[in-house]
């Protein structure tokens, strides 16, 4: 099933390119011109990622309408993750979205790679078998470390920038020992799965006074127990 994206962004030349690209490589994507359009969409259907424009003024006069909708997805619709896009390359603004629960945020001008990168990885962490927690664990050492990098002045501008770009990727080895343990159980489940529907085929063709009878009653137990 093709995941399905959600993207708001005032600059129509922005929403064009963004919405061709995810087509592109596979997502289905609707967009929004204006924060009470996001807002109507995300009311009725359901997405794996909003991505948002931070600086798109909203009807109220409010100038970073990208951060209402990001605390109305984590309020109203918590399975959809946020990716900021943001017009400054600082950490204070990077620190902001995700105080509220952003996932990951993207910078302008907005390499395509890289986000495609970034959502990769969000419809990643959704695979964990615990995804809620993984997720939860994710942004909260993402935050603990962009904490260590506001005001640092002894960092020099592009090797900070650098950072932002990149602190992710870094995030994503600390979970790869959990990925690798998760999909070991996976392979235990499915090859169990199987020898539960071999011992039911044998079941269901042994006669109940036969001595292997019993032997496989206790092999669907354990099984089904293990499973």
């Amino acid at each position: 099933m093709k995941a399905r994206i959600l993207i708001a962004d005032d600059e129509k030349n922005i929403l064009d390119t963004l919405s061709d690209f995810m087509e592109g490589i596979g997502y289905h994507a609707d967009v929004a011109e204006s924060v009470d359009s996001a807002l109507a969409l995300m009311q009725a259907n359901e997405y794996d990622i909003l991505l948002t424009d931070k600086n798109m003024p909203d009807t109220g006069g409010n100038k970073e309408g990208g951060m209402r909708l990001l605390k109305h997805a984590k309020e109203h619709i918590p399975l959809t993750e946020v990716i900021m896009i943001t017009g400054y390359a600082t950490v204070e603004s990077a620190v902001e979205a995700m105080k509220l629960g952003a996932f990951d945020y993207v910078m302008k001008p907005i390499p395509l790679n890289e986000l495609k990168g970034k959502i990769d990885r969000v419809l990643e962490y959704k695979r964990f078998l615990n995804s809620e927690n993984t997720l939860q664990m994710y942004k909260a050492l993402h935050n603990q470390l962009l904490d260590l990098l506001i005001n640092r002045d002894d960092i020099p501008e592009n090797k900070l920038q650098g950072i932002l770009r990149t602190l992710g990727t870094k995030i994503d080895h600390l979970f790869g020992m959990q990925k690798g343990y998760e999909g070991i159980i996976e392979t235990q489940s499915e090859a169990l799965e199987k020898i539960e529907g071999y011992a039911d085929h044998l079941k269901a063709a042994i006669p109940g006074e036969s001595p292997y009878y019993v032997l496989i009653e206790r092999i669907l137990e354990e099984s089904k127990r293990r499973i």
